[in-house]
């Protein structure tokens, strides 16, 4: 069976699971789905690029990551990156968030270039970046990890990132 590349985002999976088999807990991804979120075509092609990387490594923990963002892409509400809007998680937003009851945090989310002013940052091309972007301040989302369920994640707050896309093409 040949598959096209929007038949691989639509099944979450596509070749990987096939080829795959020892990728531990599969259908937990799947019962992420939809996953409701809205990224920036920049964040949606910076995504890709993690996607693409990740399934090049080949390695579980990194097949079941790459898994998790073919499935955001596929279920996303993608825009223009000039039309996001307020209180969105976008790869260069400053996020404060809470793990299931757990005390607020606050990161600075990078794609790969991480901000030098700050301490406080995280990779988009994680568990909890890629689970972060894309979604709004009060929305919540299951935190996978790369074996299991890592808990609930929520977004507090957002901090518009400035006019660092100004320049940017789509």
């Amino acid at each position: 069976m040949r598959y096209t590349s929007q038949d691989r985002l639509r099944t979450g999976a596509g070749l990987v699971a096939h080829h795959h088999n020892h990728l531990p807990a599969l259908c937990d991804i799947a019962a992420l789905r939809p996953i409701r979120a809205r990224l920036a075509t920049y964040d949606y092609w910076q995504l890709n690029e993690h996607r693409r990387r990740f399934q090049d490594i080949g390695t579980a923990p990194f097949l079941r990551l790459a898994q998790l963002i073919r499935a955001k892409m596929a279920d996303a509400d993608v825009v223009s990156t000039a039309d996001v809007g307020p209180g969105v998680v976008t790869g260069d937003a400053r996020v404060s968030f809470a793990i299931e009851a757990g005390r607020p945090q606050t990161r600075t989310l990078y794609h790969w270039r991480y901000p030098e002013h700050d301490r406080s940052r995280l990779a988009v091309g994680t568990y909890l970046g890629v689970t972060l972007i894309g979604l709004r301040v009060g929305q919540a989302m299951t935190l996978l990890d790369s074996e299991d369920v890592g808990g609930r994640v929520q977004v507090l707050a957002v901090e518009e990132p400035g006019d660092l896309y100004a320049d940017l093409n789509d």
